[in-house]
């Protein structure tokens, strides 16, 4: 009797340590807008019965989603999730507790735990969620003055880029550069300038958001006779006329990409 009281105890130990949740090493990356999938994968048991799921943000354990009794419980859940979050209820049973989060945000990017217990024990995971924004397409100004001609790019995203003017031939150009954050904390607004005597331009605008592996490049090209006021306006409007086809045109490809 003892000796099978013993054989049980082990078992026990052994069935408890069996139980495992396993979530990604890597950070997940999120755009803005978008759904994030926080994958947890954890040990399952042949009933939901004894199923419990707690997500929380690790940094202050507020309450993102909880499962238990065989149902959501979102009495506790945090404000700033409600109407945002959903388990795979299908998937419950083969041991698939990953959460989905809709309308991904900057206030969302950090650290969240997935708690799982059942009848074979308990663990838990953290997942990193990194958020992002791609820049949009950068909006082209050129300011002439007697002296200098000024040209300016304007755009938003996140997190801040790196930017860089080029010359014709490659050199590296100083620029004018001002970053702020708009009014709803997620984006950055970009505004970034240079300014030559040169009549005769030849320069790119190089825009890199290294974490959304996005990188947009664009030239500008044109001359004008400073002595002639109305051939500078007739440069100007060609320029602004030639980008807003190209800014056109890149739309239309986009849409044209996505109705495939």
């Amino acid at each position: 009797m003892r000796m099978w009281s013993f054989l049980l105890f082990c078992s026990m130990l052994s069935s408890a340590g069996s139980f495992t949740v396993s979530v990604p090493s890597s950070p997940l990356l999120v755009v803005r807008g978008e759904t994030a999938l926080l994958s947890c994968q954890f040990t399952p048991d042949q009933t939901l019965s004894n199923l419990v799921i707690n997500w929380q943000r690790e940094e202050d354990y507020r309450v993102i989603h909880s499962f238990y009794y065989q149902k959501d419980q979102l009495d506790r859940q945090s404000k700033d999730y409600l109407n945002r979050t959903s388990l795979f209820h299908g998937e419950l049973s083969k041991g698939n507790a990953s959460l989905r989060i809709a309308n991904i945000q900057l206030n969302d990017a950090g650290s969240y735990l997935c708690i799982v217990s059942n009848s074979q024990g308990n663990d838990r995971g953290a997942v990193q969620l990194v958020y992002t924004a791609i820049y949009s397409e950068p909006r082209l100004s050129i300011i002439l003055d007697p002296l200098n001609v000024m040209m300016r790019y304007e755009t938003e995203g996140y997190p801040q880029p790196e930017v860089s003017w080029r010359g014709g031939g490659g050199q590296e150009l100083s620029d004018n550069r001002e970053v702020s954050n708009t009014s709803d904390g997620g984006l950055y607004y970009l505004k970034s300038s240079y300014v030559t005597q040169n009549p005769a331009v030849n320069l790119t605008f190089t825009l890199k958001n290294p974490l959304a592996h996005q990188e947009i490049h664009r030239q500008i090209t044109f001359s004008y006779d400073k002595d002639s006021k109305s051939n500078s306006s007739v440069v100007i409007l060609s320029v602004l006329c030639s980008v807003l086809l190209i800014s056109t045109g890149f739309l239309l490809y986009l849409q044209c990409c996505k109705q495939r």
